[in-house]
């Protein structure tokens, strides 16, 4: 692919992240109250307060009550709009984060508001180990799981080793 049409994926996808608002995980949320952004982590628990006024379903990402990061808030009346809930995995959050009870959270009120990140592409290779690794990749939720690397041009390495990680890639911008 030459150097014009790269640098043209990477205008592209850059634009719709910044029409989309800003992708944070949930350590730099806590940090963001009163913005609108998108918030992605792992799901550590799914509670429906069946009792409560509302029927609140509370998604607590990336780590269990009572140490919660991150919670996304979705009201018994605005479940039908969401549509179906995941029970595990990453998912992210589009929205103003507010802050309840000193745990930062996004209410969210219909389906594009949560949805499940996903890489721009399946492709694999086979490393120095001969093991079978994802190739380089954007996403819509920031860094995926098993991601090493965040690369120049954007995309996630998934390298297993640092010799040559995002060499293809305009080299490494960040590890993580």
């Amino acid at each position: 692919m030459s150097r014009f049409i790269r640098l043209a994926v990477v205008v592209a996808f850059l634009s719709s992240l910044i029409a989309h608002g800003q992708v944070l995980t949930t350590a730099e949320a806590k940090d963001r109250i009163g913005e609108t952004a998108t918030v992605c982590g792992t799901i550590a628990s799914k509670t429906t307060a069946t009792s409560s006024r509302g029927t609140p379903t509370f998604i607590n990402l990336d780590q269990p009550y009572p140490h919660q990061v991150f919670t996304v808030l979705i009201w018994g009346s605005d479940k039908a709009a969401v549509g179906t809930i995941p029970e595990t995995g990453r998912v992210c959050a589009k929205g103003p984060i507010t802050l309840y009870r000193g745990v930062p959270e996004i209410v969210v009120h219909k389906s594009a508001d949560l949805y499940v990140p996903t890489l721009s592409n399946d492709k694999r290779y086979t490393n120095s180990d001969g093991q079978s690794v994802h190739s380089p990749a954007y996403t819509n939720g920031g860094p995926p799981a098993g991601a090493t690397a965040l690369c120049n041009d954007g995309t996630y390495s998934f390298s297993q080793h640092r010799q040559g990680t995002c060499s293809h890639h305009g080299g490494v911008a960040k590890w993580l």
